[in-house]
């Protein structure tokens, strides 16, 4: 028997693409609580059927929300029910509503700041690691870096000790890969977004760019722009895949949503991150699958 299946195999496996994630970004609010755990059970079996490997909670806690036993047992239950189905499941950890408001704090508040969020994030790790029926398959940070507030080396050096500080800790009492996402509106040059990303993966996490489309703040020419230089297929390219979004937002002041056009949706499913990188879609309850089941309003 020829030996070129086996090397083509071992090609294959070593690619990124053989560990490319397909995952989606569930945002769990409040409002869920009353989806039975058959209609769960069935959207969770109905995304694995369309190809995804992953479901991402944002977040576990927010704010006040999901600290009541109640509401966190309906959220665990979900994430079991998700994994049953064959999905993997990356928590997110503690969000703070206010968290783009504290970055103008001074920056030793700062500082103090980020040190309480990493208290809360691995308080909610090791709650989620003493959950029955739910393994984690890995930590996501529910804080998201934008290209506005951290453009000095300055400003971003306490943002950086961070996200480093917050890996070893996780890393201390469960070694699973932890993600971040991040941002861009042109405030910062591509290369020098690149640049941020590098950094944020240097200390040890795994970054998502979100590629702007329902923000709807660039044309697509200037979103190519920092997707390639941050998520493109270059060597020094250092996220780890691209979070396409999937609404559309509203003009008002306060920000509001909707998904996107049923046909503009499957066409950004059937579309690879570059290079084998990770694919994933922001949010479940835009999706058509998820219609019926939960609310986007």
């Amino acid at each position: 028997m020829s030996k070129l299946p086996h090397l083509l195999l071992a090609l294959l496996l070593a690619s990124p693409l053989a560990n490319a994630m397909k995952g989606v970004f569930w945002q769990p609010q409040l409002r869920d609580n009353p989806i039975s755990e058959a209609s769960w059970q069935s959207l969770m079996h109905n995304l694995r059927q369309q190809g995804f490997d992953t479901l991402i909670l944002q977040w576990t806690r927010y704010g006040d929300a999901f600290t009541q036993e109640h509401d966190r047992t309906l959220l665990q239950q979900k994430a079991a029910a998700a994994q049953r189905a064959g999905l993997k499941v990356i928590v997110g950890l503690n969000a703070d509503p206010d968290f783009f408001g504290r970055q103008k704090q001074s920056a030793a508040a700062q500082e103090s700041y980020l040190s309480r969020l990493r208290a809360l994030d691995i308080q909610q790790a090791r709650l989620w690691l003493d959950t029955a029926g739910v393994k984690p398959d890995g930590w996501y940070l529910s804080a998201e870096i934008d290209d506005l507030n951290w453009r000095s080396d300055a400003a971003r050096q306490p943002m950086l000790t961070w996200l480093a500080d917050t890996r070893r800790a996780l890393g201390a009492i469960s070694d699973r890969p932890v993600y971040i996402s991040s941002f861009f509106a042109g405030n910062m040059a591509p290369q020098g977004y690149s640049q941020l990303v590098g950094q944020m993966k240097a200390a040890g996490v795994n970054v998502w760019v979100q590629d702007g489309t329902g923000v709807g703040k660039l044309t697509d020419a200037q979103r190519a722009l920092y997707l390639d230089a941050a998520a493109g297929c270059a060597s020094a390219s250092p996220a780890r895949g691209v979070v396409y979004e999937v609404f559309e937002a509203g003009s008002g002041k306060t920000f509001s949503a909707r998904p996107m056009p049923d046909a503009r949706i499957n066409a950004l499913l059937k579309q690879a991150s570059p290079c084998g990188k990770d694919s994933l879609y922001f949010s479940l309850r835009y999706l058509p699958v998820a219609r019926g089941v939960m609310s986007h309003e």
